[in-house]
Formats: C-alpha cells, structure tokens, sequence
C-alpha cells in the first residue's frame, strides 16, 4: 500500500504470501507498485496460510513487516487456515496470539462457537471473521454475519448478486472480502476478458477488500496479478451507485440549468 496520502484505489488488496513472494524482489515489487512504476498502491493485506508450517509463516511475517517498515507502508496481515480442525484449533488461536495478525479467517464449517471463542480470546485489534465456501451451507449465514467482523466470500457471483451478500453483510457492519480468481495467471499466460469481466461485476456489488490466493502465493507472476487487481478495482469503483453524490450532481445540474 501507498505510504502517500492520496490513493487511486479505494479498495483494499490482499495478497497470500507463498513460495513465489519468498523471493524478495518479487514481495518488494507488489509492494511498492513497482513494475515500471505503472500503478500507484500496492498490496494492502499480506495473507498467510497457518497450514505452510508455523515457522515458514512466522519468517514470511517479519520479512513482510521488515519491508514494510521500512518504506513507511500502512499494510496488516490476515491469518487464514487450511489444516485446522477441532484437534488443533487452539494451537491455531495460539499462534494467532503470537503473531498478532489484523484479520483471523475462521471457516464456517467449523461452526458459530469457534467464531465467538476466538473473539473472546484475541485482543480487540485482530478482526475476527468468517470464511465461506461454496459446499457452505448459507442459509443461517446471518447468525455468522452478525457475529462476525469480517466474511471472507469464497461463492459464485451469480450466488453473491442473488443472496444479496454483500448487503447482508453491511447491514451487520461486517466487511465483505471478494476472493478473486484468475487462472489463465496460473497458466504464465495474461488473463483472460471473462475474468476481468467476472472480478469487476462482481466488486460492483460493493467490495471494498479482494484477495488473492494462488495467485500471488504459486503462481509465476505474483506482482502481476496484483497489478491485474488494481486495474480492474479501480475501474469497478467508477462504477458503483453512490446515491449521495447522485442526488448532488442531480441538484448541481439544476443550478447550471437555471443559471
């Protein structure tokens, strides 16, 4: 993220840290929003999966907060889990302890009491969410809504636009966050129409966090994908419904009439 105080992005990006952000040059470059300069803000949320080793997590952190610090740069990290279940879950809450991240990811499967258990234990500065699947069952996802401060949405567009997730979440003052997913990325080739098309409609809806996974953690063009990310967040922002600056322009437009 940009340490300057004006931003063309208003929507924050996260990025998993993996073996292609463990080359430095590369976790730099999405950094600074550096590939020749093209772009202004960087990534915002360094995601770490607990599941690559406590160790291997522990070092991807403080190398991330290394670099941040010292460009001055407002980022945070979001702690998610891909191994945990009951038998392990409080190891898990422990390192989240240990390594203080901004965001806690907790699937739903694991149930609404894990939700509120973490809360419990972690200080007030770790956000505490939800991460839903598409096997999710969501038709209690309210009760996880209102007890969350944040859902990872991991759903079909057509299942966010239909269910009315993001205003759902909202009216509970829990953050959405879109995982946005390109694979031709994956494939070393540019992304595809279909995919820009699919991640800018659907942050339409109102997203102001997208996160990627594999393709900054695996894939062969890590800063690249962020790029792609920021590109098509900021056009989607032009395109979001903001009923107060409609009913301005509409009420300035009357004024030049008259005048």
């Amino acid at each position: 993220m940009t340490n300057s105080k004006e931003r063309h992005r208003l929507s924050l990006i996260i990025a998993t840290l993996g073996p292609s952000t463990d080359d430095e040059k590369e976790l730099v470059t999405m950094l600074i929003a550096g590939i020749a300069r093209q772009w202004t803000d960087g990534v915002d949320i360094a995601r770490v999966v607990h599941g690559d080793g406590e160790t291997v997590v522990t070092n991807r952190v403080n190398i991330f907060r290394e670099q941040c610090k010292k460009r001055k740069l407002d980022t945070a990290i979001y702690l998610d889990t891909n191994d945990v279940d009951d038998k392990n879950f409080q190891d898990y809450l422990k390192f989240a302890v240990g390594i203080s991240p901004k965001y806690l990811s907790i699937p739903k499967a694991f149930g609404l009491d894990k939700i509120k258990e973490a809360k419990k234990l972690l200080s007030d500065e770790t956000l505490v969410g939800v991460r839903v699947k598409n096997q999710d069952d969501i038709s209690d996802l309210d009760a996880f809504l209102e007890n969350s401060n944040f859902v990872m949405v991991e759903l079909d567009s057509k299942v966010i636009v239909d269910e009315k997730i993001v205003e759902k979440a909202k009216n509970h003052n829990c953050e959405p966050i879109y995982l946005a997913k390109m694979p031709t990325l994956m494939k070393g080739q540019v992304q595809s129409r279909d995919e820009n098309f699919e991640i800018g409609h659907t942050l339409e809806e109102g997203f102001d966090i997208v996160a990627l996974y594999d393709e900054t953690a695996n894939g062969p063009y890590a800063a690249r994908s962020v790029k792609c990310i920021d590109e098509i967040a900021v056009e989607s922002e032009k395109l979001r419904v903001n009923p107060f600056s409609d009913l301005m322009d509409k009420i300035f437009g009357i004024f030049k009439k008259k005048n």
